[in-house]
């Protein structure tokens, strides 16, 4: 384990790696969006894998494990934080929309030139709105969808974090359901048990999650804000028009239960289901030889 640990390292050293920004345009506005490249989409014989982080609010650093397809199948990989990230706090509510995500993937997709052969990967919200993207965008050039911890409907991912909540002692389920009746520190233990059985059972947590995690505390964010507007949003009714191949992954423990996760395997045509039982929001730290493995495999097949 440690010898290929070292030479994924040495290769990723040598490995090619560019950053840029890309305006994208809304409205009167011009906004910039980030990425970061690990391989050469111009010379590659692999198609590259488009990855979009958690969130809405975080940044892409904890999506770095993902570098690895890299290092082991030659597979250009395209990191990208979403715009928002305090950026922008003067944008009222109602600018932050799903179809912005979806723009703003489009938008970088077409500058990197890659619109029309290209795979996607979306983690937990990223899968939100990749899953929105794939099914009302339908672009020819989407070849591949893999979409990770990640929920169908905000209605069944609100029951699934009720469900849960209700499966904490009763102490901490009362903790979780009436914060405003308990001290920072009953909040921060309970917040703190609940998350290590449904977000990460690591201890101590990747520094790279944690980071990504530091752009996301607080709720003066905008995309907070955006939180509200997901309530009735579901792409369930949709799922049938994406007609590439797509690999579903989910964890039995994970925030985001089954039933959020079911519709995407009932209504999209070419859907293949992988639970990995060892993990619960997180499997490219929690259990990443699996969780890697499956990706490989789906990705060149």
């Amino acid at each position: 384990m440690t010898s290929n640990l070292a030479s994924t390292t040495q290769e990723l050293k040598s490995a090619p790696v560019t950053t840029g920004t890309v305006d994208f345009v809304v409205g009167e506005r011009v906004f910039h969006t980030w990425y970061r490249i690990v391989g050469d989409l111009k010379n590659s014989k692999r198609r590259p894998l488009v990855t979009l982080h958690g969130g809405p609010g975080m940044n892409y650093v904890y999506m770095k494990p993902h570098e690895r397809l890299y290092t082991e199948a030659g597979i250009p990989v395209v990191f990208y934080n979403q715009i928002g990230l305090r950026q922008y706090p003067d944008s009222p509510a109602e600018f932050w929309t799903v179809d912005l995500y979806n723009d703003e993937l489009d938008n970088l997709l077409r500058h990197l030139g890659i619109r029309e052969d290209f795979d996607l990967l979306g983690h937990s919200w990223g899968g939100v709105f990749g899953s929105d993207y794939a099914a009302t965008r339908m672009h020819s050039g989407l070849k591949h969808l893999i979409l990770a911890n990640t929920f169908s409907s905000a209605k069944l991912y609100v029951s699934g974090v009720e469900y849960w909540i209700d499966q904490l002692p009763p102490e901490l389920s009362d903790i979780k359901k009436h914060p405003e009746n308990h001290t920072k520190e009953e909040r921060d233990k309970a917040d703190q048990i609940y998350n290590n059985l449904h977000i990460c059972n690591m201890n101590p947590w990747p520094e790279d999650l944690l980071t990504s995690l530091a752009y996301s505390n607080g709720n003066s964010h905008p995309e907070f804000r955006m939180k509200k507007r997901l309530n009735s949003w579901s792409v369930i009714d949709v799922l049938h028009n994406v007609t590439c191949p797509t690999l579903l992954i989910s964890s039995p423990n994970d925030e985001m239960w089954e039933p959020c996760v079911r519709p995407f395997f009932k209504n999209i045509p070419k859907c293949k289901w992988v639970d990995i039982q060892t993990s619960t929001h997180l499997p490219m730290y929690e259990d990443p030889e699996k969780y890697f493995k499956v990706l490989l495999s789906f990705l060149t097949e």
